[in-house]
């Protein structure tokens, strides 16, 4: 009876004030804001941290660096909610750098004052059940990524939900081996980003109701200079046609409303069996860097987009008026007479890529009958030349690409 009576006083004490059996800590409702950031300063390698249901308010960022096989679970997303939205202090919700064996489990990260979860350097990265948000709409003083994985390796990004960052919802940056599945991205600039990534595959997403719906861009001047060998398949875009709210001077503020997908200066990328619908401006666009008018320094970067193989999608556009509201969207508006197309190429091909003339690192084919139209800027890159040189005509495309190997995260994934 006195060894019952005992268990009885320590579970009651663990409701308190939260226990550490295991190596495991027990946060709860009453501890969990003063003391979560303490704990993860002194956070011993293989630590876990559970996170109790609830909506807790942060005012600085929590942060975690350098201590391996760190695990923070939560209730669930929309049951374990951090609310940062009286953050008077640090750039982003939460920052992990430099962590191996990492996994972020079940909770939502809101109202942060700069992205909302960034985890820096780190390897072997598991991501799942996290939701991203900024509460007050689509505002360009949101932070500007929701779930951002930066110049990691071994990265899985799995049913996660992404709202109203006002550059990216996802973005997945200068990191190597990444996969990246049925998640949900809304009411974002951009919704899904993929960025200067090498060996990733992107599938079972959704992207409704963002200004642009998934992307894919490589950057210059970034460490990681070149992305290559991206998968997209399986994925449903419908109805990205939101308003860009970017600050003026973002890249991503050019996007105009009402794209699908978009592809700038990337090489190796094969699309495939998405659902791309409702668009008002583009199903598909593939641009090369130098469509921006930015100059770049480093040699290593490569600004045109290189072996894309777009095949077996299907794409149909929407009913309403091509985007007028952005610099791109207007000349779009008036080099196309306002007309939506399925698939719009800059035609500013890489010189090698080209044999007696025809371009050969790009391939549509089995879309369905889709609209195409190739602005062939080489010609000239004013509104008018545009309108005079684009041409319809697809046959130079109607090719396919040799398939590449992007298994190598094969070797680390191990789904539990």
């Amino acid at each position: 009876m006195r060894v019952l009576l005992l268990g009885v006083l320590c579970l009651m004490l663990c409701s308190v004030v939260g226990c550490k059996l295991d190596n495991k800590d027990v946060l709860n409702a009453q501890n969990i804001e003063s003391e979560f950031q303490k704990l993860l300063i002194t956070a011993k390698p293989g630590q876990t941290f559970h996170l109790p249901e609830g909506k807790f308010a942060f005012n600085r960022s929590l942060s975690l660096n350098d201590t391996p096989g760190i695990s923070i679970i939560g209730a669930g997303k929309g049951k374990t909610i951090l609310d940062f939205k009286g953050q008077i202090e640090g750039a982003e919700g939460i920052l992990i750098k430099n962590v191996k064996d990492l996994k972020l489990i079940g909770f939502t990260v809101s109202d942060s004052k700069g992205d909302a979860i960034k985890v820096q350097g780190c390897t072997n990265v598991t991501m799942r059940d996290l939701e991203t948000t900024w509460t007050g709409g689509q505002l360009a003083t949101n932070g500007a990524y929701g779930l951002y994985p930066v110049s990691s390796t071994n990265v899985i990004m799995e049913d996660c939900e992404a709202s109203y960052a006002m550059d990216a919802g996802i973005y997945v940056g200068q990191s190597t081996n990444v996969v990246v599945r049925n998640n949900y991205v809304h009411h974002n600039v951009a919704g899904l980003e993929i960025e200067n990534t090498i060996n990733g595959e992107v599938y079972g997403n959704r992207a409704i109701g963002n200004t642009c719906g998934m992307l894919i861009f490589d950057m210059p001047d970034l460490p990681q200079a070149n992305g290559d060998r991206i998968k997209f398949y399986d994925n449903f875009m419908e109805a990205n046609n939101s308003l860009n709210f970017a600050p003026k001077g973002m890249i991503v503020s050019t996007l105009p409303p009402g794209g699908g997908m978009y592809i700038m200066s990337h090489s190796n990328i094969d699309v495939s069996n998405n659902v791309i619908k409702d668009h008002n401006t583009f199903g598909i666009a593939v641009n090369s860097w130098l469509i921006t008018g930015n100059p770049f320094e480093s040699p290593e970067f490569d600004p045109y987009s290189t072996n894309i193989d777009v095949h077996n999608n299907q794409i149909s556009g929407g009913n309403n008026l091509m985007d007028n509201t952005s610099e791109f969207g207007q000349l779009l508006t008036f080099a196309l007479d306002g007309q939506y197309y399925d698939i719009i190429i800059d035609g500013l091909f890489k010189p090698d890529s080209e044999v007696e003339g025809r371009p050969t690192s790009y391939c549509f084919a089995d879309n369905g009958e889709v609209t195409f139209v190739n602005l062939q800027m080489s010609l000239g890159t004013g509104p008018a030349d545009i309108k005079r040189n684009k041409t319809h005509d697809m046959s130079s495309f109607d090719c396919s690409i040799p398939d590449f190997d992007t298994e190598d995260h094969d070797a680390w994934l191990a789904i539990d």
